[in-house]
């Protein structure tokens, strides 16, 4: 990948070098300001929403700030198995309840939906790098730990975790700085579910029934499968409902929701017809490798059969499923991890880790400037052609 990687470092380096109003700006400058960390200093804080019975819903917020940004640890209890619960630092740049930037605001909103079982901190290099271009990040924590025992109930939970984060936005959180009518959704794995899912796509258990009769691999029978088999009524109360519904069930989606990014998303819950009722402007990024939440039951499947006019695919060729997470080497504690955690986390197969990062940066940037913020020079920069000549990398656009 190291075409790749020196085609981003040239983006970047050539950055300094655009001028954000200029009229005759190219895709290829607008493409690399995308790239390059934006204008904003970024600030950090951790919210609180209260949900009257329930514990409060821990919301991580990164944002425009006044302040100046500096080298921080960002702490977080790591909920993989086996791992203690003392917190853990995560090694980033910002500043620290620093002050909303008020200049420029208020700021596009993208609610951030963390991987299961993971963090929002997971992903702090991406929530940094769109906080610089002038969104607000809102990472709800969500609360599962054992997708064995807590997927059905997550399931339900997670959309409506993300419309409490609206909500949150709409309370006038950080001092009034977010823009709550324009909101995105960017969501990894379960998180990819949970976004698509707040678009408004609908599960449709019997499809995966169908899909799962005769499913061999042992993987996909155990992980995706034997979960949801016979669990209908449990995943109805979850979803609100009284008992489940024959044929796709209600929406869960979210209104104010106007684009999302599923990263390596899992949607085999919704099936074809499920998809189909997804009509927001839609950008899926994911590796055709991936072994946690494969081509044909992810990425792949929602992209053939999403219902939006404004549609995007990233295919990253061989890469599997954590290809844009946080490095290691800003996660000091990873090496009391297994082994076979370590390797899962900090490398990938087919790319070099901070070049897919990188992309996965600058294209959520550009389709967030021209989907929230209207940036003209927007729908240029994610013009396949100028991918063409990157090496296992195939970029898909269509607007209807």
């Amino acid at each position: 990948m190291k075409a790749i990687t020196s085609a981003i470092c040239l983006l970047a380096l050539t950055a300094a070098g655009c001028d954000d109003s200029a009229p005759a700006e190219t895709a290829t400058e607008t493409a690399a300001r995308h790239a390059a960390a934006g204008p904003h200093a970024v600030g950090y804080t951790v919210l609180s929403h209260a949900r009257g019975d329930a514990p409060a819903l821990a919301v991580k917020a990164w944002y425009p700030t006044t302040a100046a940004a500096a080298d921080v640890a960002y702490d977080a209890v790591v909920k993989l198995p086996g791992f203690g619960a003392d917190p853990v630092p995560f090694l980033g740049h910002a500043a620290l309840d620093g002050a909303p930037a008020v200049e420029g605001g208020p700021y596009p909103l993208v609610v951030l939906s963390h991987g299961f079982g993971m963090n929002p901190e997971w992903y702090h290099p991406l929530a940094e790098h769109l906080a610089s271009h002038g969104l607000v990040v809102l990472g709800p924590e969500h609360s599962e730990h054992d997708w064995a025992t807590d997927v059905v109930a997550a399931s339900g939970a997670r959309p409506r975790e993300v419309s409490q984060t609206i909500d949150l936005a709409e309370a006038g959180a950080l001092g009034g700085a977010i823009d709550a009518d324009r909101v995105a959704v960017i969501g990894h794995s379960y998180g990819g579910y949970t976004a698509l899912a707040a678009a408004g796509a609908r599960v449709e258990l019997g499809q995966l029934e169908a899909r799962c009769a005769d499913e061999s691999d042992p993987f996909l029978a155990g992980f995706f499968c034997a979960p949801f088999m016979g669990a209908g009524e449990a995943l109805a109360q979850a979803m609100g409902l009284e008992a489940p519904p024959e044929g796709l069930w209600p929406g869960v989606g979210d209104a104010r929701i106007d684009a999302v990014v599923p990263i390596a998303a899992d949607a085999f819950l919704f099936g074809a017809e499920g998809l189909a009722h997804v009509t927001v402007p839609t950008l899926l990024i994911g590796g055709t490798g991936d072994t946690a939440a494969p081509w044909d039951w992810g990425t792949g499947m929602a992209f053939e059969h999403v219902g939006s006019a404004t549609r995007g695919l990233v295919a990253l060729e061989g890469a599997d499923h954590f290809f844009m997470t946080t490095p290691c080497e800003r996660m000091p504690w990873i090496e009391a991890l297994p082994e076979a955690y370590r390797g899962m986390f900090c490398s990938d197969p087919a790319w070099e880790k901070p070049a897919a990062l990188a992309l996965t940066a600058q294209v959520t940037t550009s389709f967030l400037m021209e989907t929230l913020v209207g940036e003209p020079q927007a729908a240029a920069a994610l013009d396949p052609a100028l991918f063409a000549a990157w090496d296992g990398l195939s970029v898909t656009f269509s607007r209807d």
